[in-house]
């Protein structure tokens, strides 16, 4: 989008996209026409209703019809407000072109010129600006001034100082309203005394500045006011409080609300330290903050939180390293000892004496209640063959068959209940034998 076209460069266009019905309407094109007898060489257009009453008289058209063929081309975008209508003030506006809308297969002499308006072989050439330069970018801008500036004494006994309508070429400026011009006396730079320099002038200063302030005060308090030698104790403080801040900021500091206060002087003395507090604080850290020009506080910031990050990325990976092994340790002696308490139940035990397997005499266990039918495959199951032959069998003149039996392949005579039987009977062995075995435990210790 051009922003701004020459009226000759931006009627060749037109009469070209007329050609080759790329206008949005038939009647921008008599609109467009009327406008290059008013725009001047830039493509400027200022008095819009004379515009449009000359088109509206020369084509013998109402001004509502004008109007709509001048709004066909901004919505065309042929054409660009630069500047609104307001109080005291015409609408702007400046003969544009969008470029997407032209062909590719534009005229040779045409597109050269075209290319010369966009890029400017003079401007490309040029380095810094001048000051001829600047004044004629400056010159170009749409400057508007409003108000007083306008028509001088008129206004303003009429309307005050004027209205004022700012453009984004004013909008930082300055206002042209009247001023009351200030004094051009150089202003005395204030001296600041050294630590140990005498400033009996500077307090002397305050002094008749808390003088000052006594009748604001009295109106407040009715009539009370601060003794002279409360003046002279406080004129060293208001010393100090006007070395940073304007005589008026500090006489609002010392005189707002008074008329309540008890004691008038511990008042200001409070409201002065407090400010002075204040003012030392905000120094000490507008000194204390030093600002990264260059970025390499912040890079430097970064790679300490990434060496604090992966520091603590691998204690916490070794400590979930040690966590497992030591959960793996107690995994397996746990297992261990479990197994050991297995096999330790498993293994059968013999009684001391042949008294003590039948509870006759002896510290055994107490008697059992197994039926001597159901001790033959219960031992069979708990102890070998030999063993249970030797000591049970032999001992005992049961009469013992030429073949052991086989736990695989039971005796016929034997029944569900009959094994039921010997199941329950072996459990309560087993029980007897732990509960044996826990006493001595206990009588050893």
């Amino acid at each position: 989008m051009l922003p701004r076209v020459p009226r000759k460069l931006w009627w060749r266009l037109v009469t070209l996209l007329e050609t080759r019905g790329r206008l949005v309407h038939p009647c921008a094109l008599r609109m467009a026409r009327h406008l290059t007898h008013h725009a001047d060489e830039a493509g400027r257009l200022v008095d819009i209703p004379a515009v449009l009453g000359s088109y509206s008289a020369r084509h013998a058209l109402g001004r509502r019809t004008g109007w709509t063929d001048f709004m066909r081309l901004v919505e065309a975008g042929l054409l660009r407000q630069v500047c609104a209508a307001a109080p005291e003030r015409q609408a702007r506006y400046v003969l544009a072109l969008d470029l997407a809308t032209l062909p590719d297969d534009l005229p040779v002499e045409l597109a050269a010129e075209l290319r010369r308006y966009i890029d400017d072989p003079r401007t490309a050439a040029r380095g810094n600006p001048t000051m001829a330069d600047v004044d004629a970018a400056l010159a170009e801008c749409e400057v508007i001034r409003e108000g007083c500036a306008t028509r001088g004494p008129a206004i303003r006994s009429s309307l005050g100082c004027g209205r004022l309508h700012t453009s984004p070429y004013t909008r930082e400026g300055t206002s042209p309203s009247h001023r009351p011009r200030l004094s051009q006396q150089p202003r005395r730079p204030r001296q600041l005394p050294f630590e140990g320099q005498d400033f009996s002038e500077e307090k002397a200063d305050a002094l008749n500045f808390v003088r000052e302030l006594s009748p604001e005060w009295a109106r407040q308090r009715g009539g009370q006011m601060l003794s002279e030698t409360e003046m002279v104790q406080l004129s060293h403080l208001v010393a100090l409080l006007l070395r940073h801040m304007p005589r008026s900021e500090a006489k609002e500091l010392l005189t707002a609300q008074v008329a309540s206060a008890t004691d008038l002087a511990k008042l200001i003395t409070w409201r002065a330290g407090r400010t002075l507090n204040g003012l030392r604080r905000s120094h000490r850290r507008a000194t204390a903050i030093q600002v990264d020009d260059d970025g390499s506080a912040h890079a430097a910031w970064l790679a300490a939180n990434a060496e604090r990050n992966t520091a603590a990325a691998e204690r916490r990976t070794a400590l979930v390293e040690e966590a497992r092994r030591r959960a793996r340790q107690i995994g397996g002696r746990r297992e261990a000892d479990a197994d050991a308490r297995l096999d330790e139940r498993s293994r059968p035990t013999r009684p001391s004496s042949p008294e003590g397997l039948n509870g006759a005499t002896g510290t055994g266990p107490a008697p059992s209640t197994v039926p001597r039918a159901a001790q033959g495959p219960l031992r069979a199951a708990t102890e070998s063959w030999e063993v249970f032959e030797r000591d049970v069998l032999h001992r005992h003149a049961v009469p013992v068959s030429p073949e052991p039996p086989r736990l695989s392949e039971p005796e016929p005579e034997h029944t569900a209940e009959a094994d039921a039987a010997a199941l329950a009977a072996e459990r309560a062995w087993l029980v007897q034998m732990m509960a044996a075995r826990s006493s001595d435990a206990q009588q050893s210790r």
